[in-house]
């Protein structure tokens, strides 16, 4: 991470996509946003579908994106907002 917002995962296949990111190397201090966008048909833009935030050390150290449906476009992002840069890894599933 290096504090900007960065794509993890992106698509533009007609699929089910789901996946998990691990928040393990995360520290006291730590924050990060995890944002799922979907693609408008009518204009080609993203559009934020949900966001959330991790901040600390997480008791769960590997979160799961729920299965969504991509068809336009789908995009996964992740920012880390304060502490000390972390390397987050994560996979993803197509089906």
């Amino acid at each position: 991470m290096d504090g900007t917002e960065q794509v993890i995962f992106e698509s533009t296949e007609t699929k089910e996509f789901s996946g998990f990111i691990f928040l393990d190397k995360m520290e006291v201090g730590d924050t990060i946003t995890v944002k799922e966008y979907v693609k408008d048909e009518e204009d080609s833009t993203y559009k934020l579908y949900e966001s959330w935030s991790y901040t600390n050390v997480q008791t769960k150290s590997a979160i799961r994106v729920a299965p969504i449906i991509g068809k336009v476009g789908l995009k996964i992002t992740l920012q880390q907002t304060a502490g000390t840069y972390r390397v987050i890894t994560h996979h993803w599933f197509g089906r």
